[in-house]
C-alpha cells in the first residue's frame, strides 16, 4: 500500500445551526399523534374531529406533514 492510499476519513466540516426564526416564539407545532395525545384522544378520533371542524385545520409544513399549534388544541374537560 502507498501512501497515498490511506483510508483516513475527512474531517466534517463544523457548519453552524441556522438562527430560530422570530415567528417560531413559544408555541410549537405538533403532530397529529402529539396533537392527539395532548388533548387525550385517539389519533382517529382526532382526525374525525378535525374534519367536523372541532379542532383548526393544520398548517402543512409539506404536502405530507400536517402540524397544529399548541395554543389551537383546546382540552376537552
Amino acid at each position: 500500500m502507498t501512501a497515498t492510499m490511506t483510508n483516513k476519513p475527512r474531517p466534517r466540516r463544523k457548519v453552524p445551526m441556522p438562527p430560530v426564526p422570530s415567528f417560531a416564539g413559544g408555541d410549537p407545532l405538533l403532530t397529529a399523534r402529539e396533537a392527539a395525545a395532548y388533548r387525550r384522544q385517539g389519533l382517529s378520533t382526532f382526525w374525525r374531529d378535525v374534519r367536523a371542524g372541532t379542532v383548526k385545520p393544520p398548517v402543512r409544513v409539506t404536502p405530507r406533514a400536517p402540524r397544529w399549534r399548541l395554543s389551537w388544541l383546546a382540552v376537552i374537560a
